[in-house]
């Protein structure tokens, strides 16, 4: 095998399909969102899908635009901390930002079927990506080079990956060859071993020493979504309302895997990936809200898939230090780069329905439920539109989110007390439900990761408590504030769980906990 070396090279401008696309778990990833909306709407646990009135509830219900008398001007301010916590290493994350800006205005039409329509502009920040997250050292049942040989054992349909498609001497640039990525930085760093058999080649590990293992990782980003909304109402009792969307995404990602070997002095290795991913997407929303009484009001929303086109770019590194392991050689410590490279690709995100109910008592009482499903397992990846055949560049990554996600629930409940006139007291509280089948939640079912990204998060169920407060200054000026508490636990995987080999990653216990406070300033005119 040849020395590891550091690869100089000038920034490529390709697509790896083969070796380094879009999987399962960054297509989950980009698809999901939080509770947002303005304070009133957040501080009622973001059940505002048949009460309207609130640009928390067109984003929902886009038939909410068609609850309003008036025209509006609302902003929100948002300051977050993020907590993450794994065993005893805390890592913390704080963010101040635009959570919401809208406009809504009302225009009579002086017509006794239709007396009025109204169209309305929304900006929501729908999910933030922002956080760090450290991992003690851990004692895993396993090492990455269990996986790196599996990976590699795995390649052209279980005959291996020829060591020529590794070997920077051969090969102008390995990671480009259609070769696992995993497998050119292990052959590169020493860190896997290829031995041919009459099948083709098998690779080994290093060692099978007990090793230590750690995780660093940065993410940024955010899903801002632009809704454009039409409504009205209909005799007095329906209202109708539809809206485009126009979705911006940008997330980036700085992960390090470490491993610590216990045989040598700093013997082990680092790997560091690199990821941007940042596109725009479209969608669109329709809605009904029906009120068979004044008091009583039945809420019922679908939105269409959002369709993203998509570019990643992306680089990774390893860094190894074997000595102790290669007596009586030339070997040095060495480190092995990619290039930088770039992906083009469309990304489609699961459908929603959205079923709402909502009581409004007197002057005083307000209560509202929805109940929201989406079908992740309906989530496609797909190539972009230079590809022979986009659809065959995904295929097998299509098939894996069909079999390990299912429909998801959110469940949002919400109460408002107006004390007097001008004040108003609300509580709320929402739960997420993880899009997993059992078996992959688990980890019963590998995980498919993709490139050297072998870091990823089941995520366990998300319960949002919130509670708030709201002013009227005047018939036209109103402040609400809103303080949101969210709690997740998840599992923090070094990489993918193997049960046919009876691989066993030894995932990490990831605490996240989140408070949000809320400021919405609104002028009704």
């Amino acid at each position: 095998m040849k020395k590891s070396i550091i690869v100089f090279c000038s920034v490529l401008l390709c697509s790896i399909s083969a070796a380094f696309s879009q999987g399962e778990v960054e297509a989950l990833k980009l698809s999901g969102s939080d509770l947002s909306g303005t304070a009133r709407g957040m501080a009622m646990g973001g059940a505002f899908g048949a009460l309207g009135g609130d640009l928390t509830g067109i984003s929902i219900n886009p038939a909410g635009i068609g609850v309003y008398r008036s025209s509006e001007v609302v902003g929100t301010l948002g300051l977050a901390q993020e907590k993450s916590e794994v065993g005893s290493v805390t890592r913390n994350k704080t963010q101040f930002a635009f959570d919401n800006i809208g406009f809504v205005g009302y225009f009579p039409l002086r017509n006794d079927a239709i007396p009025f329509l109204n169209f309305g502009f929304t900006y929501n920040n729908i999910k933030n990506f922002d956080k760090n997250i450290a991992t003690p050292f851990g004692s895993p049942n396993s090492s990455l080079m269990d996986y790196m040989s599996y990976v590699s054992n795995s390649f052209n349909d279980g005959k291996g990956v020829n060591p020529s498609l590794l070997d920077f001497n051969i090969t102008d640039d390995p990671f480009s060859s259609g070769a696992p990525w995993l497998s050119v930085f292990g052959f590169n760093s020493y860190l896997i071993d290829p031995n041919q058999t009459p099948q083709g080649y098998e690779y080994t590990p290093l060692h099978d020493e007990p090793v230590n293992n750690s995780i660093s990782l940065s993410e940024k980003g955010y899903v801002n979504s632009y809704d454009f909304t039409l409504g009205t109402m209909i005799a007095n009792k329906l209202n109708i309302g539809v809206a485009f969307t126009v979705t911006d995404l940008y997330y980036r990602l700085t992960s390090r895997y470490s491993e610590e070997f216990s045989t040598g002095d700093n013997a082990g290795f680092d790997l560091h990936n690199y990821l941007k991913t940042d596109g725009a997407g479209v969608g669109a929303k329709i809605g009904i809200i029906y009120r068979p009484i004044n008091s009583f009001r039945i809420g019922v929303s679908y939105h269409s898939p959002v369709w993203y086109n998509l570019t990643d770019t992306y680089s990774a590194e390893m860094a190894e230090d074997v000595s102790a392991y290669l007596p009586n050689t030339d070997y040095e410590p060495g480190r092995t780069n990619s290039d930088v490279y770039y992906l083009d690709y469309r990304l489609k995100t699961p459908d929603k329905w959205v079923f709402s109910l909502a009581g409004i008592f007197g002057n005083n009482f307000i209560a509202s439920l929805d109940y929201e499903i989406n079908n992740y397992g309906s989530m496609k990846l797909k190539g972009n539109s230079n590809d022979p055949d986009p659809d065959a560049v995904y295929e097998y990554d299509n098939q894996y989110i069909s079999e390990d996600y299912k429909t998801a629930s959110t469940v949002r409940v919400g109460l408002e007390y107006r004390f007097t006139p001008q004040f108003s007291g609300r509580l709320g509280y929402a739960w997420m439900q993880n899009p997993y089948e059992n078996d992959y939640y688990d980890g019963n079912v590998e995980t498919k990761t993709v490139g050297s990204t072998t870091i990823y998060r089941i995520e366990g169920d998300k319960n949002y408590f919130t509670g708030g407060l709201g002013y009227r200054f005047n018939p036209n000026v109103y402040l609400d504030f809103a303080l949101v508490y969210k709690t997740q636990k998840d599992k923090l995987y070094p990489y993918p769980n193997v049960p046919e080999i009876n691989l066993d990653a030894s995932p990490f216990s990831l605490s996240n906990k989140n408070i949000k406070g809320l400021l919405t300033l609104g002028y009704k005119f």
